[in-house]
This record gives structure tokens, sequence and C-alpha cells, in this order.
């Protein structure tokens, strides 16, 4: 047994109610392991075989599981389990939520823990902190294992924040700067999509269609060219209760796609859902208006379609204004970021009007409905399926709206005028 397996365990904490997340982050994947099997990797390349999870059930040989002494403790209560069930005198406590966290970072903090501090004397040291900027770092940090009385104490009656024990303690800090990055606590969906979207290659993010050489075909000649393709990206979207959606997409405007899916699947959390705005109900919109934004989709496409004719666009009329177009090479996810889009901008959905370049079918106007939209205009066809259940929803359904001309299927909450008011 080396000198770290001896003297070092490794503490990761990975329990919590990962509120912010809204499912288990342990169990995120990068790089092809989950966060908890990358933070055991790299407690194991620092030559630390003693590992301590804390608050999730993980089947690794050489693991042992512990739950928490005093629940609805924090961290604290992670720490103070684990303690008391180590042999060494020291550990080394991780988050689950830093997987970019550097294997060198951490061996340079044991590096100076061994060599710069008073020696390895447990019942005298105090805890030392990685320290970078003006953040100090109280989850990446060498304790004691001395102090798992001191914070039992400290727990017994309720929660309390890690710097209270610590400033009783006393600890010191290992000062030494890294890349911001490196430090990155994905706790929410839209930081994991961030560091989803880094594992692949950056410009595959970037791009929504590519130039390929193809061989024209004119009649019986064939003739070398090329042409722009829509690029597609596959994500995995994080769901509450651990589960995900893999989705197929155009990598544009994916933060509003992720929210407005979620929203949509009745996903968000009871926080999310309370920053949802309400309005005043649209009463009646102008065929002028219909027409206008209508004419901007086919005179002004996005780039993507214009470049490609490879995608949808869904746009938002809020009284009078067009908000923002968006485009997809599925016109379900054109949906979903205006809708995305609406909720990160705080905009009543039932106030607007939405526009598909695509067929309104039954299960895309069921969208519409629930995302609060009272009238869907399309300038394709819309199934018979969709008329159903506008009527039966009181949704006002337009179709084949082009150049000045259109089919009304039914007339709900939302009247259309014109030279005359059609109710």
């Amino acid at each position: 047994m080396n000198e770290r397996e001896r003297n070092y365990s490794l503490l990761l904490l990975a329990g919590g109610r990962n509120s912010r997340m809204g499912f288990h982050k342990a169990k995120l994947s990068y790089g092809g392991r989950t966060f908890a099997q990358l933070m055991i990797d790299k407690a194991r390349a620092l030559g630390i075989s003693q590992i301590y999870v804390s608050g999730f059930p993980i089947e690794e040989p050489g693991v042992t599981v512990v739950w928490d002494r005093y629940p609805q403790r924090g961290p604290l209560g992670g720490i103070h389990a684990c303690m008391k069930e180590m042999e060494t005198p020291f550990c080394l406590v991780l988050p689950v939520d830093a997987p970019k966290l550097p294997v060198e970072v951490l061996d340079d903090l044991l590096a100076y823990h061994r060599t710069q501090r008073r020696g390895l004397q447990s019942e005298q040291e105090i805890p030392l902190l990685w320290e970078h900027g003006d953040r100090k770092e109280p989850l990446i940090a060498i304790y004691p294992v001395a102090m798992a009385d001191a914070i039992g104490d400290l727990i017994e009656k309720g929660p309390a924040p890690v710097f209270r024990i610590l400033d009783r303690w006393g600890y010191e800090c290992r000062r030494k700067e890294i890349a911001a990055e490196h430090l990155l606590n994905v706790n929410t969906p839209q930081l994991y999509q961030e560091l989803l979207r880094e594992e692949k290659p950056k410009e595959e993010w970037k791009m929504v269609k590519k130039r390929l050489e193809i061989w024209k075909i004119c009649q019986e000649n064939l003739e070398k060219q090329e042409d722009e393709v829509a690029v597609e990206a596959h994500l995995e979207i994080p769901l509450r209760g651990g589960r995900s959606l893999a989705v197929t997409c155009t990598p544009s405007h994916v933060e509003e796609m992720i929210l407005g899916r979620r929203f949509l699947m009745g996903d968000l959390e009871e926080e999310e859902r309370r920053a949802i705005p309400s309005g005043n109900p649209l009463k009646s919109v102008r065929t002028g208006e219909i027409f206008q934004v209508v004419k901007e989709m086919f005179e002004h496409p996005g780039e993507l379609f214009r470049d490609t004719g490879c995608a949808h666009s869904c746009v938002l009329l809020h009284q009078g204004k067009i908000l923002c177009s968006m485009e997809d090479i599925s016109r379900h996810n054109a949906l979903d970021k205006v809708v995305g889009y609406a909720l990160k901008n705080h905009i009543p959905m039932e106030e607007c009007v939405v526009f598909s370049s695509g067929r309104i079918s039954e299960d895309y106007l069921r969208k519409v409905i629930d995302a609060g939209f009272r009238i869907a205009v399309s300038r394709a066809a819309v199934t018979e399926g969709a008329v159903n259940l506008a009527k039966k929803e009181q949704i006002t359904l337009l179709g084949f709206v082009r150049k000045g001309s259109g089919n009304l299927y039914h007339i709900g909450n939302v009247s259309v005028t014109g030279n005359e008011e059609i109710r």
C-alpha cells in the first residue's frame, strides 16, 4: 500500500435533491462515462483506492456507498456520514458535478498537502481548500477525518453551511489559478447541454449547413458541382426522474428548444412553472397581419431553408410584431424553439399568433394548444384530425395561407377580421 492509499480516501458528494437539474446528476454522461464514474476514475488515477460515495447507489468494486445519518443536511451531512466510515486520516472531498476538473489540479493539491503542511497528524490538521481568483472551494479540498464528530454536533439539530464548521475549525487554502471552465458545476439542464456541445467538435455545433461535392444530373448529363445540405445534431435532453430524450435537430437555438420541449412535456420544476407569465388572451387578428407574416416567410426565408431547402420555420407574432423566427429540420423542433423563446422572454403565448411553414397535423396542433396559443396559421396543409381538434378546443385554424389567400378551417375563440369580422 502506497502513501496515498494509506492516508487518503475519496469522499464523493453525489447526493442532494438535485432540484436545479431535476434528476440525479451522478447519472449524467460525459465522454462515455457517468459523472460519478468520472470522479472515481480521477481518484484512482491519483493513487487513491478507498472510495466513499455519499447519497448515490453505485455498484462498483472497491466503492462504499454511504447514506446520511442526518438527512437533509446538505453537503455536511454527506461529509459527516462518510467520515464516520473511513479508516484513513484524510479524505479528498469532491463534488460529483465537476466533470471537467483536471486530475493535475487534484494531484497538485495532494502533493502540497503532503509536503507543505505540518505532517499527517490528523488530530492537529485543518482542511486544505483549493482557491482560485476570489473563490475558495470548500468541496474541492482535503479534510481531516477527525472533524467528523464536530460536524455531527453542528448538524445534529439542522442544516448548516460548510463554512460554519470551517470557520470554527480553521482552514488553509492552496492558491493556484486554473481556467474557470475546469471548475464548472454542471447543475442545470442548460449547463449540461453546453457541456455536451463542448464534447462535440466546435464547428459541428456552429454549423447549420455544410457544403458537399455532388453530381448534378441534367437530362442525360452528369456534372460535378457543390451543394449545401443541412447539418443534423444528436442531443440527449435530460429530464426529471433520471430520464432522457433523444432528439435530432438543427444545432441552433438549442437552449430554447430544450426549454420548449420540457415545458410541453410537463417536465419543468415548480419554480420554473411559476415563472411562466399569464396575459390577456388574444380576441381577434386581422387578415392583413396574417398575410404580411406569411409574405415575410415566403420572401425572406431563413438562411437554412434558403441555402438547403431542408428546413421548417415557425414564427411568433405578438401585437402585430414578429418577435422571432426559428428554423429546424423538424417542424416540431421549430415550434419547441418558439415556445422556449417565449418562455425565456416572458411573453404570454395566449396573446400570440403562431405560424408554421409545414403542415399542421393533429399532434402538432395539440402541442400548439398545450403551449397556450389560441390561433395557428400554416402556409401548408392541415389534416382532418387537426380540424377536429380545433373544433373541440375552440382554436382558430388557418392553412394554405399564401399570396393574399388562405383557408379558414375553424373560428375558435380568436376572430378573424378583414373587410368584415368573421366569428
